[in-house]
């Protein structure tokens, strides 16, 4: 055989065995997810709350009069999960699962310690809150991942406390992106079909590589295997402005709005290219889009170049700009055409007494 041919021959042959080496390494991923998981598995917690509840003497005299003795207050508790996100002992989990709480009991994966903890700061309309323990221990901090990267089939993992079982690991695929359930103006939900029960509230999604893409939140009253999960990039923003102010400062416009088309419009059928927005039907005096000229009926079509369909699509938009920076709209308005603002963005108000809040913006 040729020097040449014997090179080639040697060649085929190593491109064959590496293909049969890629070929079993991505069969491993899809049979087991072990290594994921037990890697995994220390940067998540199990979260205990406890609520008091004190009772009045007066709201229960039978038991007064009848025994000689003032009623005892009683408590309720509940199940949660949460992400361990730095060394410094930091903790995301769901809003709903720490709210009211007058304890809160965090326990770690391996050594079953149980570490009381202090809430940093939370927020309601995105259902998330951050939590802080005294770190006395090494900690295994999990990484963040970029939720909009993701697709429609890839596999991801949840982690969580489903009925107080420890640690449970489940496995599914994203299901769909942005869906809107109900919860309110920040509607922008990935759907799962790895299992969730309650105590999986605050836990991760994560991705094949075993990073964060999602915090799992609600499940779908209707059937199982509908799960949904907060983005993560939407919780690294609401996080930062947690650890640094306690609270998130969203920007706003002080807007009313309405949406011109129906979800199912918006999902299926929408011709981009014809009429789309929000309409203005009502404007908050001296916020800065009263100060900025946009007038009630006005057509708000897009936002920096990016078309707007409905609240949730502005909502959505807004929360990734900060106070005091200028955005750009574009806006239709009757007998004058298409018009274009340039406005500074402000902190929403401390204290408003407004109607519709969940459709303010």
């Amino acid at each position: 055989m040729h020097a040449p041919l014997r090179k080639i021959t040697k060649f085929l042959i190593l491109c064959y065995f590496l293909l049969d080496h890629i070929c079993q390494s991505e069969a491993k991923i899809l049979q087991s997810f072990s290594q994921i998981a037990e890697r995994s598995i220390p940067g998540v917690v199990n979260i205990r709350t406890k609520t008091y509840v004190r009772k009045e003497p007066a709201l229960d005299l039978y038991q007064f009069f009848l025994n000689g003795r003032v009623p005892q207050g009683g408590s309720t508790t509940s199940l949660g999960s949460g992400v361990i996100i730095n060394r410094q002992g930091h903790i995301v989990t769901n809003y709903h699962v720490i709210k009211d709480a007058n304890k809160i009991e965090v326990l770690f994966a391996h050594n079953k310690l149980i570490t009381q903890a202090e809430v940093v700061g939370s927020d309601r309309k995105t259902d998330l809150a951050l939590l802080k323990v005294k770190v006395n221990h090494a900690i295994t901090p999990l990484t963040w991942g970029d939720s909009n990267s993701l697709k429609i089939g890839d596999v991801v993992l949840a982690i969580g406390n489903p009925f107080g079982y420890s640690h449970t690991v489940t496995s599914g695929i994203i299901s769909a992106k942005g869906r809107v359930i109900g919860t309110g103006p920040y509607d922008n939900f990935l759907q799962t079909d790895a299992t969730i029960h309650p105590g999986n509230s605050g836990g991760p999604l994560l991705d094949v590589r075993g990073r964060v893409i999602g915090i799992n939140t609600a499940v779908s009253a209707l059937g199982a295997g509908i799960g949904f999960a907060i983005p993560i990039n939407l919780v690294k923003s609401v996080v930062r402005d947690l650890r640094l102010y306690g609270k998130v400062k969203r920007p706003w416009l002080g807007i009313v709005g309405k949406n011109i088309l129906s979800q199912d419009d918006i999902e299926h059928s929408v011709n981009q290219s014809g009429v789309y927005g929000v309409i203005v039907s009502n404007l908050i005096i001296d916020a800065p889009a009263h100060k900025g000229g946009l007038r009630i009926g006005d057509l708000i079509m897009s936002l920096d170049n990016k078309k707007v369909f409905d609240l949730n699509m502005m909502q959505r938009l807004l929360t990734q700009k900060r106070p005091s920076q200028r955005i750009r709209l574009k806006v239709y308005r009757r007998s004058k055409g298409f018009l274009y603002f340039n406005l500074s963005l402000e902190e929403v108000p401390k204290v408003q007494d407004l109607p519709q809040d969940g459709d303010i913006f």
